[in-house]
């Protein structure tokens, strides 16, 4: 199968796709090619050519996909798995790489006509609906409602997490800039 058979069967909710990309290790690099060319084709839409602009994109996007597979792992085989979950972040990698499919459909936005129903709500919601279905089947869930509960739940902890790790970052920071050089003086002599 083409990685456009891929991309095609990705979007288009293919659960026996999914399940077979859950499997599949050789298929990460593919799923990470998905997050890199979405990012760049939105990087496109939204920033033009500016290459600063998409390598940050680019980047923010991968550093967004691992963090995501990670919680998504933490708390689907941690908090809430069902009696039968088995994974890993490398399955939940791979799936999630290529829920990012759907975002590939921003290309329509060039054309004016196609551009007016709303590609961009289009695009989002394609995207939680292959997000939802990846983490189901790599997490083999019966149930599509504990695939959205994991990912609400993984949501939150995931801002709870990145919130406290700015705050600490944030004071370190503030600490270290109200330091006194080593250099001056200590005591007015």
């Amino acid at each position: 199968m083409s990685y456009f058979e891929k991309l095609y069967k990705a979007i288009t909710l293919d659960v026996k796709f999914y399940e077979d990309v859950e499997k599949d290790k050789s298929l990460t690099n593919q799923a990470m090619m998905t997050v890199v060319i979405v990012s760049i084709l939105q990087g496109f839409m939204i920033a033009g050519l500016a290459p600063i602009a998409l390598l940050q994109g680019v980047l923010g996007s991968l550093v967004r996909w691992f963090l995501w597979a990670f919680f998504i792992a933490f708390v689907g085989t941690r908090i809430l798995p069902e009696p039968e979950t088995e994974s890993n972040t490398g399955e939940l990698l791979r799936t999630l790489g290529f829920a990012y499919a759907p975002g590939i459909l921003i290309i329509l936005k060039l054309f004016p006509i196609i551009n007016l129903l709303f590609i961009d709500t289009i695009v989002v919601l394609l995207q939680i609906a292959t997000m939802t279905v990846a983490v189901r089947q790599a997490l083999d869930f019966n149930s599509t409602v504990r695939a959205v509960g994991v990912c609400i739940v993984a949501f939150i902890v995931m801002v709870i997490t990145l919130t406290l790790f700015i705050g600490f970052t944030a004071f370190f920071v503030g600490v270290a800039e109200n330091a006194v050089s080593p250099t001056s003086d200590l005591i007015g002599a």
